[in-house]
């Protein structure tokens, strides 16, 4: 949603989620999380989020969430901490909420040396390219196969 934070999404519950009732949810928090519009810590952005989650819950609308780890980008490596930090956090908090996969695409776009490659971003050190989103495409579509094997594992037929 471009430069949107987490509060906006929320916000507009019923104009987005709300409206399409959607059975899964895919959230990418930008970079406009740390920069641009807001300046978060990883725990003002797990509360955020976790709101969104409950805000969903209470309207029973979805049946998933995929959260993606926010981005380590090149051009603000002062993030990278806060960054490690969101993840731990929002790790944690999914093993107690059952509807919410965390994906952490960060080790695919990284080198040996744990920095973002530029490969996967464009110029601007920031925003994905096709490959950076090709990877993230790759990462969400294997997690929701997981899933989907799971459920079929765990069905009983009469």
């Amino acid at each position: 949603l471009g430069d949107a934070i987490v509060e906006d999404i929320t916000f507009h519950y019923t104009q987005l989620i709300g409206f399409y009732q959607p059975d899964t949810v895919v959230l990418l928090p930008g970079n406009s999380e740390f920069h641009i519009r807001d300046n978060k810590s990883a725990e003002q952005l797990v509360t955020a989020i976790r709101q969104l989650v409950e805000l969903d819950a209470s309207y029973g609308i979805t049946r998933r969430f995929y959260i993606f780890a926010p981005l380590k980008t090149l051009m603000y490596p002062q993030d990278h901490p806060t960054i490690d930090q969101t993840i731990q956090l929002l790790n944690s908090w999914a093993k107690t909420v059952e509807r919410v996969v965390i994906l952490d695409a960060n080790p695919l776009l990284t080198g040996p040396d744990g920095r973002p490659m530029g490969f996967y971003f464009r110029g601007d050190g920031v925003n994905l390219n096709e490959h950076g989103y090709l990877r993230l495409s790759v990462l969400l579509h294997t997690q929701v196969e997981e899933d989907a094997l799971s459920v079929a594992g765990n069905s009983t037929h009469p």
